[in-house]
């Protein structure tokens, strides 16, 4: 990496390491069904980037899913050590999500939107002073 790199991050064992010069487009934080069996808690807090924004060392293995919406959804993960590490959905072509769990430095780190507060377990506290919907909107796209 160097002094223009923007976020940085990888896997638990190194094998894929993500990076990017840019900021994300946007930031959320998604209760959907799908991203509680992704990462086995309540929600998972993601970053949006543009496709090419995105440099990606390492092979990772996709699994793709059709969540409730209907989009195709494919979350990236480590082969070797399972990390999950960033997704695309067909229904936003070009666009990268992060999961920033797996950044080096996240503590910077806030959601923008919360979605799918519809399945939001009573125990995963959410923010209440930015915007909250019950389901995924149109120009959110889930994980």
């Amino acid at each position: 990496m160097n002094d223009l790199t923007f976020a940085s991050g990888g896997c638990r064992c190194g094998g894929i390491t993500p990076a990017t010069s840019r900021p994300p487009k946007m930031t959320a934080q998604c209760h959907c069904r799908d991203c509680h069996k992704a990462t086995g808690t309540g929600h998972i807090s993601l970053a949006f980037f543009a496709g090419n924004d995105i440099r990606t060392h390492g092979t990772a293995k996709g699994n793709t899913a059709t969540p409730d919406r209907g989009n195709q959804n494919t979350r990236h993960f480590c082969p070797d050590c399972g990390s999950g590490l960033h997704g695309k959905n067909s229904g936003r072509p070009g666009i990268i999500s992060v999961a920033v769990s797996g950044l080096d430095e996240n503590s910077g780190y806030s959601p923008g939107v919360v979605v799918d507060c519809t399945h939001r377990p009573a125990w995963d506290a959410t923010r209440t002073d930015i915007p909250i919907f019950d389901e995924i909107p149109s120009h959110v796209s889930n994980s």
